[in-house]
This record gives structure tokens, sequence and C-alpha cells, in this order.
């Protein structure tokens, strides 16, 4: 028997040459030649994202992917994966829209005989359960101060339990402001934390990308991410360095990019979506004024009075683990200007170091005097030459 040669692909069989005969009576088939069934072809095959065998930088983990048309994804993936040979705990790569994403083979139907991707072979993405992100949980009484915060706070946490009594008129973007330190942070913690909602931290400097697109790839990744995971909390530290006023930059373009996709979303959210925005920023004044107009309430942190930095002392040394004794009446009046921060991290925080350090039983006034009397002295050292120029 003589038949022209052709070469059996994916795609279809093609002729080699028209001139080229073989006898096929003459044909020695050997193992590694193998005619494929109709019984080996994968009817179904469950797929589950794996991620890059090596993570780049700035993409989060696990990266979250979904199908929006079943019929398109089959085509997609027929198109790159037809004729593979898989089993389970395989992993096959996508190459064109993700380059090197992996997925994870889950389950194949039939589980026994079937071993290779064919054209009518179904492709079902699964998802791994979408955890939310942790963080440390704070209560409204670790918050000394603040007041005006508190009171908008409280009004955050009943929407974020019970949106439909608000309708049109529910919070949606809040602007804290003031020096560091002084509890933004901690605010929109025991925010999420009395709410029992999702809170997405992120540093404004941790937006920008190092490509043109990543900045606002990063923007709507983390509001497409809240949305999934509302009712959530997005809170912007250092709102300032992305949304600084054009006046006091020469601005670039992928802070411009971050910027303009901020303000986006900030217009498109919608009060059924359950996703409350809380931006913080040291130097409110810097602020571009278009960016400040998306937030319908600035709620000032000032530093603490005297009398807030007493309690702040009182509250900081029950977690002391020694003996203490402290007039705090006399360190609240010498810390004037000092940050709620500063007396935990710069004065309390040392105290026990010291204590640690030098063996003590006791920490006393005349402890936590030397360390601000030390803080005092380096800070005039700190302080630049006046009358330099004149």
């Amino acid at each position: 028997m003589v038949k022209k040669l052709k070469n059996i692909s994916p795609m279809g069989e093609k002729e080699i040459s028209s001139n080229l005969e073989i006898n096929i009576d003459e044909l020695d088939i050997s193992d590694s030649i193998k005619i494929i069934h109709s019984e080996d072809i994968i009817k179904k095959v469950f797929l589950a994202p794996a991620g890059y065998p090596i993570k780049p930088f700035d993409v989060p983990n696990p990266i979250q992917v979904s199908v929006t048309d079943n019929n398109l994804f089959q085509a997609y993936a027929t198109e790159q994966w037809l004729g593979l040979s898989v089993k389970i705990n395989d992993y096959i790569f996508d190459q064109l829209i993700i380059p090197d994403f992996a997925f994870k083979i889950k389950k194949i139907i039939p589980k026994n005989k079937a071993h290779r991707i064919g054209a009518e072979t179904k492709f079902i993405l699964i998802q791994p359960p979408i955890r939310k992100p942790k963080f440390k949980h704070i209560s409204f009484e670790d918050i000394i101060g603040n007041e005006q915060a508190i009171s908008k706070a409280k009004i955050i946490v009943e929407y974020l339990k019970n949106p439909e009594i608000f309708g049109e008129w529910a919070p949606k973007n809040i602007l804290f402001h003031g020096p560091p330190g002084t509890g933004k942070t901690l605010t929109a913690k025991a925010i999420a934390s009395a709410a029992k909602c999702a809170f997405f931290a992120k540093k404004g400097t941790s937006l920008i990308g190092n490509h043109v697109g990543d900045g606002a790839s990063k923007i709507h990744a983390l509001y497409n991410e809240a949305k999934s995971h509302a009712p959530a909390i997005i809170f912007i530290d250092e709102l300032d360095s992305i949304g600084l006023s054009r006046a006091f930059q020469n601005v670039r373009g992928d802070v411009i990019e971050v910027a303009a996709s901020l303000l986006a979303e900030l217009d498109g959210l919608e009060t059924s979506e359950g996703v409350i925005t809380i931006g913080a920023t040291n130097t409110l004044q810097l602020l571009d004024s278009g960016l400040r107009s998306r937030f319908e309430e600035e709620i000032d942190f000032p530093i603490p009075t005297e009398k807030e930095r007493f309690d702040m002392l009182e509250l900081f040394s029950k977690k002391i683990p020694f003996e203490i004794d402290i007039d705090f009446k006399k360190i609240s009046k010498n810390t004037e200007g000092w940050s709620g921060r500063a007396l935990h991290e710069k004065l309390i925080k040392i105290s026990v170091h010291k204590a640690i350090q030098q063996e003590l039983k006791l920490i006393t006034t005349d402890v936590l005097m030397e360390i601000i009397n030390q803080s005092k002295s380096n800070d005039k050292e700190q302080k630049p030459p006046s009358n330099i120029f004149t």
C-alpha cells in the first residue's frame, strides 16, 4: 500500500510533499509512535491559578484571575494547550496574556485513561478561597484624644455594618491630616476592627510603578480587591507622595498616572459597594486641590494636649515589664510638642531598653527625664544655624 506522507499536528494534517511517497506495509512502527484514541482525550480539566515560578517585584501574591466569558476562555485555552499530555498536579503555563503564569491541574475527567487535551476538552477555572488581609486589631479604647476623628469613625463603622440606612448619604472618602505619629493609622485600624471589615493599608509611594501603566494597574487592582472583600477600608498613607500639588513639583508622568487613576476610583465608587477610602497626609497644604475636593471631610489630628499626654503615658505604662515610680504629671508637662508615637517609641520604649541594659529593678521619673533632656539636646544640635546668609 502506497500513500503520500503527511505531517500530523494539532492544527490538522499538512502534506509534506506531493512527490514523496512511502510504502506503509514496509514501515516499521515503533513504540514511540502511538495512535491517539478518543478515550485518551480529556473531557474536562480543572485548573487553579498557581502564580509565577519566580515572583516578580510588586506583584501581589496570590494573584487573582477570573473568567468573564466561559466560551472565550475555552477558545483561548484550546489555542494554547491543544495536544498537551497532562496529568493531575501538572503545571501548564500561559504564554499570551500573562506570560509564564502557571495553572495547576487539579482534576481530570475521566480520571484513569484520559491524558491528552483535545479540541473538545472543557477547561474549568477554579479559585482558591479569598482570604481577608490580616492586620493588628485596635480598640477605640486604645486611642486617646482626637475626638473629632473618633466621632466620624463611629459614623463610618455604622455605615459598614448597616449600609442600607444611609442611602445616598453614605460616607465614601475621608482625609486624615496632621503631624506624624498623631494616630491617623491607629484610628483607621480601629474603624476596621470595630466594623469587622477588611483593611487594605498602602503607602502612597508603593503605588508608583516601575513601568508605564504599572501605577494605574496597582490602583485598579487595589480597589477591585477591596470590592471583592466588601465591606472594606482602603487606607492610603503618605497621600502627598502621589497627590502633591503641581505648584510644588515638576510632576513625573508615572505619578500623574497614579493620581489620575486614584481620582477615577474615588469618583467611581458607588455607595452600594461598601468600600471606604481613608487618605492620610502630614502636609495637607501641599495636596493637589483636585484630589482634596474628592474627600467629603478633612479631619485634623493635632499634637496631643498636656492632659492627653498624661493619659497616654498612663496607658503605655501599663505594659511596662518593670516596676514603675513615675510622676506622669511632670513628664507630660515636659513633653510639650511630642506626639503619641514619640511618647511610646522615644520615651517609654527607650526607658524599657535602658532598664534592661542597666539591670534596673525600677523605672523612675528620673529615668524618663534623662531621656527627655537628651532628646531635647539632640533636637537643638540638629537645628540648622540661623542668619547664615546675613
